[in-house]
This record gives structure tokens, sequence and C-alpha cells, in this order.
């Protein structure tokens, strides 16, 4: 009887261990599957988070190249702003000079299919600006207003075929006419071929012309001949203005005289 209860007891001992052992695999079975999950996500999740880093370094990059290209566009903008600055304090100081009143306006556009007969100015009526009137840059005459709008004006300029001004070769105060050839290079004609002329001297509007107001500087003495079968000398001028980089104007408050 003591044997039988005594094998009992082990038999029952012996599987409580067994259940015991059961029990502590299950655990560690779901332990280790736990950790071989975590294993698992964790290169996922860092895999997640390097494509978030790249996207949030992508819109990193496309924000700063957005404010360069605003700075650049600022720059640029500060730039020409400089640039018009500079050319209208030029402006004021040869205008302080001027005995007439004066108009101010932007070059609007240079047609390039005239670009030696007209451009555009953006002053017009509204400004007082009326058909006839001088145009006069920082360095000298550039040409006369043709036609007017309320806010804009076309000026027919000194390297048109269809100007002609009577001129003065200031040294020797001797009288002839300007005008443009065919390729823009400005001529003074009329000018005996004994008269003193050499390269540099001023040419201005002469008092005698009835489309400027006399004084007005228009160019220099390029070159010079003198042809033997000839009573006029062959004279060529520069413009003192450089029409081909004008940004601005002064319009000049002075009509012909009535006939």
């Amino acid at each position: 009887m003591r044997t039988l209860f005594s094998a009992k007891i082990i038999t029952t001992l012996l599987l409580s261990g067994v259940a015991a052992c059961l029990v502590a695999l299950d655990l560690t079975g779901r332990f280790e599957a736990r950790a071989l999950l975590v294993r698992a996500k964790a290169p996922a999740y860092t895999l997640s988070s390097y494509v978030k880093e790249l996207e949030r370094g992508e819109e990193t990059r496309a924000e700063m190249a957005e404010r360069l290209a605003r700075r650049s566009i600022l720059l640029g903008r500060a730039e020409r702003y400089r640039r018009e600055n500079d050319a209208l304090r030029a402006l004021l100081g040869f205008a302080v000079e001027m005995p007439y009143e004066l108009t101010y306006a932007p070059v609007l556009e240079r047609r390039a299919e005239s670009w030696l007969e007209t451009t555009a100015v953006g002053a017009g009526r509204r400004d007082g600006v009326a058909p006839g009137m001088p145009v006069i840059g920082a360095e000298g005459l550039v040409g006369r207003v043709a036609r007017v709008t309320a806010t804009a004006a076309e000026v027919e300029l000194i390297t048109s075929e269809r100007v002609r001004v009577a001129a003065t070769h200031a040294p020797t105060g001797t009288t002839g006419v300007y005008y443009a050839d065919a390729e823009g290079r400005g001529r003074l004609e009329y000018l005996p071929r004994t008269t003193e002329l050499k390269v540099g001297d001023l040419v201005v509007t002469a008092g005698t012309s009835r489309l400027f107001p006399p004084g007005l500087i228009i160019g220099y003495v390029r070159a010079v001949e003198r042809p033997f079968d000839s009573m006029f000398a062959e004279v060529e001028v520069a413009p003192a203005e450089n029409l081909a980089a004008l940004e601005s104007v002064f319009v000049v408050d002075w009509l012909p005289p009535k006939k």
C-alpha cells in the first residue's frame, strides 16, 4: 500500500514537472517569436524613417532652391534700380544746367526694324508733352517728339535720315546743317573747306534752327576731309548721346515758333 502511494506521488511530481517544463517552453517560444517579430519589424521601421528623412531633405532642397531663385530675382531688380538711379542722377545733373522745363521719360522700346529712326518713351499728353518738343539725354540731343498719346510719345531720333538740324561748329561759330546718312552716321555739311576743324570739336544746335532751341549739344567732330574739287569740307560727327544704350531721356518744354 505504501509503495503504491509513493508511486502515485512520484508520478504526480513527474507530471507536474513535465507540465511546468511545457509551460516554460511555451512562454519561451512566445518571447522568442515576439523578439523575432520585433527584429523583423526593425528594418521596416528603419527604412521608413530613412525614406521620410529623404523626403524632408528633398523638401528642404526645394525650399532652398526657391529662396535662392527669389533672392536672384530681387538682386536683379536691385541692380536694375541702381542703374536707373545712376542714369536719373546723371540726367538730373544735366537738367540743372538747362534753361528750360524738362519732363523725365523712361525709354519704353526701340523698334528693331527702325532703331536708328524712332524710339518710344513713357511720357505723353498728360505730362505736357507735345509733338515738336526736343528730346535730350544726359550727354546731348536725342531727337524730337513726333507723335504723342495720353501716356507715351514716339521720338524721331537724330540718326533718322529725315532729320535736318541747323548746327554750329562751336569753336568757330560757323553754321552748317547736321544730318544722318543711311547708316546712321552723323554728317555736318555746308562748312567751308577753309574752316579750322579738329577731331573732337563740339557741334551744337544753331540759333537759326526752327526745330530746336540753340546750344543743345549734338555731338563731336569725328573725322574731317577736304576734297580738292569742293568748296565745302566733309565732316563726320559722332552723336554725343549713345542712342543704342539709351534708357531714359528728358523732353524739353520748348516748341518751334509759329510761322
